[in-house]
């Protein structure tokens, strides 16, 4: 059996939409007796309503890359936990940062805080609009006492990078940090998508497992497992990968076609 594990934004999903034909093609990968996944930075309480809707059935979901695993109903499987103390602290210091916005998961529930004494770019009041409108407040988040992923966006990717250097500096002993074109995305330490795709494969009993993805929190799934990246990735992503493709339609049509 098969296991594709594909990245969201920006390969499965090219447009606000995922093609149909591409829903069509992944259900037909799953009736040959294969395995469908998404992994992705997006927690599990965003990205498993977005797939449904899209008409997308993943086997498994990974999710806050690579943080939390669950099967197709949305059981958990596995979750790596920030610190919750320390991961408190981070929250405090990223609402002192220079970014605009961030959010933060418990990982059933997210919340969004805007950083008012930043200038808001268009961008990041078209992503609370797109993404976070069912969010709750951050103490409802924190009353559970956990957390599993965040994810803190600025327009300026050069400050991105200098803050993400600032939280390794500060927090490195408990998270790991993902620069990607969209955002800063935060995790437990050890927590990588290769990390979150391996246990994954493990779970489902996968007898080959492949990858595909298109930005740099892709990079440690394309390196480690000898993945896929789209043509349209990250330069960084392309120059890791195994081979291209245009499409996720065209990676599964590869994978079937017996030519390894």
């Amino acid at each position: 059996m098969k296991f594709l594990a594909s990245d969201y934004d920006g390969t499965l999903r090219l447009a606000p939409q995922v093609d149909p034909a591409t829903a069509a093609r992944v259900a037909q990968f799953q009736k040959h007796g294969h395995c469908f996944g998404i992994v992705t930075g997006r927690a599990l309480n965003l990205i498993y309503d977005e797939a449904h809707r899209n008409q997308v059935y993943p086997d498994v979901f990974i999710c806050s890359n690579g943080a939390m695993i669950a099967d197709r109903d949305k059981n958990i499987i596995e979750a790596k936990w920030i610190p919750f103390e320390r991961g408190c602290a981070l929250i405090a210091y990223l609402k002192q940062s220079d970014f605009e916005s961030f959010t933060f998961c418990n990982g059933e529930a997210s919340g969004y805080h805007i950083n008012e004494h930043i200038h808001q770019s268009a961008r990041s009041l078209q992503r609370r609009e797109l993404f976070f409108k069912t969010v709750q407040s951050e103490a409802e988040v924190l009353a559970a006492g956990r957390l599993i992923s965040m994810a803190a966006w600025i327009e300026d990717r050069h400050r991105m990078a200098q803050i993400q250097a600032e939280i390794q500096e500060q927090f490195g002993d408990i998270v790991e940090s993902y620069l990607n074109r969209g955002t800063l995305d935060i995790v437990a330490r050890g927590v990588s998508k290769q990390t979150g795709v391996e246990q994954a494969a493990a779970w489902l009993n996968a007898d080959e497992v492949y990858v595909i993805g298109d930005d740099y929190n892709d990079l440690p799934m394309i390196e480690g497992l000898n993945g896929f990246a789209m043509s349209s990735g990250v330069e960084a992503a392309k120059a890791a990968a195994n081979r291209l493709f245009d499409t996720v339609d065209d990676c599964l049509d590869y994978l079937e076609s017996g030519r390894e």
